[in-house]
């Protein structure tokens, strides 16, 4: 700080000395302000501030986009199968599916919780005495007695509560008790009335049994049961999207890798073949070849570019969770491991597809969950036969305590009860006739669907391992024709160079060459891509990759 007013006071001293040496409007007020001792350091000091502010901002703004721009995601297979299991918005999405058959479930299982019902009601009546006569004519008073009365009154309260519901079987219950008053101006105490009862109606043949009344809770379980195996689909799905996708990436990323070298190759082919022509050992139209097929070379590479950021768009989408930010950075993906060794088991496979594949175990719950339907329309065939009855005891007096106490008293003195039954059917009863139609014939439609699909896993199982081997030979195959060209590819270029050869022979090779390391490239992850499609038709994608749902 010492250095710098040491430096404010040299200019101001020659800012004094010469005017012109300082390009600032000779006004009172600048003049003022560059003579004054201490004002003009103090701004010299805040516009100094002020700029270095504004630069750091500016430069921390800068540094962040550039960190921004260059923040990229480093993977390897595992850790891209990891992400997706906890980031993946497809597997978040399934989870809620046994979340919410849960609470189906539940729901189910309500219809059979008691429900406890509680009333009160209370009403008076006033009224002239007179309309209480078939004449209507007013009382008449007699002498020497008091006058009579001209209206009479009465109330009345009552008090129900009962606990009523459905018990497995099929029986409805209603117990409850209740207790009423009952008051007159013309009577001298009020009557309590209690009573205590029970009713329940017993069906005997339509809606009789556990198979029918816990038909919805049996469908509800079924159903949690389905989309368990859903979420495990799900999750089968998506490992086997986040392999494939991967291996696509790394497919796009080598492949940009070779045609990027197949230009330099062009490219570095059009400079030597430009000096061939310069000194007169080579034609102007090996010129004009080699800069045609650069132009075709630089048309690849930007497709392959593109390509790549497609396949990263892919992969993102199933290992990220990021909306705001999901283009902000790039995946850099590491080569992913190649189980050459690997060979398809099909006898043993093919049992644990038949005990693994979500969508097998799927349509034998559905068929399962049609066998209740069914049992619930064959019931519902039968005519209604109902059981009714009534039990209920009662007690009177005029206090609430004594009324109570009377009940059950002086054996069946205060005994109500009632019994009988009730018979009903449609006719010609076409909906339950329809009904059960239809579950049996979903049924047979259920279970040609199940031998189809026993049918197709066989098949997709079998082609899945297939598929596996002949990629494996494919690798071995292109590995050697990569080879014998590069090994061509070499020879026509010391050969052009002797002038022996021509350049469109040479760019052929060089074209023959980058097609081959593609080839090479493209079998090896469709070899990954077949071991995880075969996981995928087996059932055994979770196991493989050492996934537990639990």
């Amino acid at each position: 700080m010492g250095l710098l007013n040491g430096y404010l006071r040299k200019i101001k001293m020659a800012a004094v000395q010469e005017k012109k040496a300082l390009p600032l409007p000779q006004t009172p007020f600048f003049r003022r302000i560059l003579l004054a001792p201490r004002v003009f350091p103090a701004l010299f000091c805040l516009l100094a501030l002020v700029a270095l502010t504004a630069s750091s901002f500016c430069q921390t703004a800068k540094n962040e986009k550039q960190e921004k721009d260059n923040l990229s995601l480093d993977l390897n297979l595992h850790e891209a199968v990891r992400r997706a299991l906890a980031l993946n918005f497809q597997i978040k999405m399934e989870e809620f599916s046994p979340k919410i058959a849960k609470a189906k479930q539940l729901k189910e299982s309500g219809k059979f919780d008691p429900t406890l019902s509680v009333s009160y009601t209370y009403d008076y009546n006033n009224q002239e005495l007179r309309t209480l006569t078939s004449d209507l004519l007013e009382p008449t008073p007699v002498p020497g007695e008091p006058l009579p009365e001209l209206y009479a009154w009465n109330s009345g309260a009552e008090t129900d509560s009962s606990i009523t519901g459905i018990l497995p079987w099929g029986m409805t219950y209603d117990l409850g008790t209740s207790v009423t008053t009952d008051a007159d101006s013309r009577k001298e105490a009020t009557k309590y009335t209690s009573f205590t009862g029970l009713n329940i109606v017993q069906p005997l043949l339509k809606n009789f049994g556990t198979d029918v009344n816990l038909s919805g809770i049996r469908i509800a379980r079924t159903n949690a049961a389905i989309s368990q195996w859903q979420l495990r689909q799900k999750v089968i799905d998506v490992v086997t999207e986040t392999v494939v996708a991967y291996n696509d990436l790394y497919l796009a990323k080598k492949n940009l890798e070779v045609e990027t070298r197949s230009r330099s190759l062009a490219a570095q082919l059009l400079e030597d073949n430009r000096k061939r022509a310069e000194i007169g050992v080579m034609a102007p139209l090996d010129v004009l070849q080699a800069q045609a097929d650069l132009a075709g070379r630089e048309e690849k590479v930007l497709v392959a570019e593109r390509r790549v950021k497609d396949a990263e768009n892919t992969l993102k989408g199933l290992v990220s969770d990021e909306v705001a930010d999901v283009l902000a950075f790039r995946v850099r993906v590491a080569p992913p491991p190649t189980a050459l060794a690997f060979r398809p088991n099909l006898e043993k496979d093919f049992a644990a597809a038949f005990e693994m594949r979500p969508d097998y175990r799927e349509a034998l719950l559905e068929l399962q969950r049609k066998n209740i339907v069914l049992i619930f329309n064959k019931n519902q065939m039968m005519p209604r036969l109902d059981l009714v009855a009534s039990l209920g005891v009662n007690g009177i007096d005029r206090s609430l305590e004594t009324s109570v106490q009377r009940i059950g008293k002086n054996g069946d003195s205060n005994l109500a009860w009632s019994a009988g039954a009730i018979f009903s059917i449609p006719l010609p009863n076409r909906t339950a006739k329809g009904d059960l139609q239809v579950a049996q014939m979903e049924i047979a439609r259920d279970l040609v669907n199940l031998k189809r699909l026993e049918q197709s896993i066989l098949l997709e199982a079998d082609s899945a391992a297939g598929q596996i081997e002949t990629t494996r030979k494919r690798i071995e195959a292109t590995r050697a024709t990569t080879v014998f060209v590069a090994r061509t590819l070499q020879a026509a270029q010391s050969r052009l160079a002797s002038g022996t050869s021509t350049t469109f022979e040479v760019l052929q090779f060089q074209r023959d060459l980058a097609q081959a390391q593609i080839n090479e490239i493209i079998a090896l992850t469709d070899h990954n891509k077949a071991i995880a499609e075969y996981a995928r038709k087996t059932g055994t994608s979770l196991l493989f990759n050492r996934i537990d749902l639990e």
